[in-house]
């Protein structure tokens, strides 16, 4: 295990891995983009920072004595806004890439960078693998593997980095099944027909630790086993309360990005990797 470890963008994710690896006592550095979030990472990390990856003035030194590293940037809006995507996955990413590749101490180093299953787009619901070509033609998609391979490039005898393609994240905080249920007799303006991947916070962070422990290279798809369309798992949880089932379009909305694939977490599996949150159906573990 790392002794030194920094999480790049400490949102829901991140706070999360920074909280687990600081209660194993390891060292943690901690960044943010603005102030109004520095008094919270004081409870989070040993070393909270504000950094700005795409400003021309900032400070690389917090990357100097790491032993570990996890980059979860994200953009800070709520909706898709493609120069903020642009200015994270583009800018952001390359600025702090070049800075891992000039730290002028040379020592060994690993990075886990979180991305998204979503960039596979449309598989026509087609078992996904790693190996499977991502969809290049939706513009986030292709911000996201760009970013990927800014990342990936780092590899050298002293820097190993992995790449951790995440679905849909739930957890606390992110009770999507509830969100579903609340939709129980409503139309929904999203094709139902559509297979979506899941995953749940806890196992994001385990497997960020397992990333680090093992010093995985290369991609992984980090999912939970649900491969259900979005109509079979809202169905799946109204059923088992007595609801009306979601009424899904059966169309896309023009425009709209595409994700449609049974993605395989065999890789990460075969690793070694277990999950302890199977799907969203699972019942909730016991405290």
């Amino acid at each position: 295990m790392a002794k030194r470890f920094g999480v790049i963008g400490c949102g829901y994710v991140g706070s999360a891995v920074a909280l687990h690896l600081r209660s194993q006592g390891v060292e943690l550095t901690g960044t943010t983009t603005g102030p109004a979030r520095l008094v919270e990472l004081c409870d989070l990390v040993d070393h909270p920072r504000i950094l700005r990856c795409g400003d021309p003035s900032a400070d690389f030194s917090v990357l100097d004595d790491l032993d570990g590293l996890l980059i979860a940037m994200a953009p800070t809006t709520a909706s898709y806004e493609e120069d903020q995507y642009r200015a994270v996955y583009g800018d952001a990413v390359h600025a702090l890439v070049n800075a891992l590749r000039e730290r002028p101490r040379a020592r060994p180093l690993h990075v886990s960078y979180l991305s998204s299953a979503g960039i596979y787009g449309d598989q026509s619901g087609a078992i996904t693998t790693e190996l499977s070509p991502p969809d290049l033609s939706n513009t986030t998609n292709a911000l996201l593997v760009e970013a990927e391979h800014a990342v990936l490039g780092l590899n050298t005898p002293l820097i190993q980095t992995c790449v951790l393609r995440l679905g849909g994240i739930y957890g606390p905080g992110k009770d999507i099944s509830s969100y579903i249920r609340r939709a129980a007799g409503q139309q929904v303006a999203k094709n139902g027909n559509h297979i979506n991947a899941w995953v749940h916070l806890d196992d994001i962070v385990r497997g960020v630790e397992f990333a680090l422990q093992r010093r995985l290279q290369g991609i992984y798809n980090l999912v939970d086993d649900l491969q259900l369309s979005r109509r079979e798992l809202s169905n799946a949880l109204c059923d088992d309360e007595g609801l009306p089932p979601v009424i899904w379009d059966n169309h896309d909305r023009p425009g709209a990005r595409v994700f449609n694939a049974r993605v395989s977490n065999a890789r990460l599996r075969q690793m070694g990797f277990s999950l302890t949150t199977r799907s969203m159906l699972d019942p909730v573990p016991a405290c």
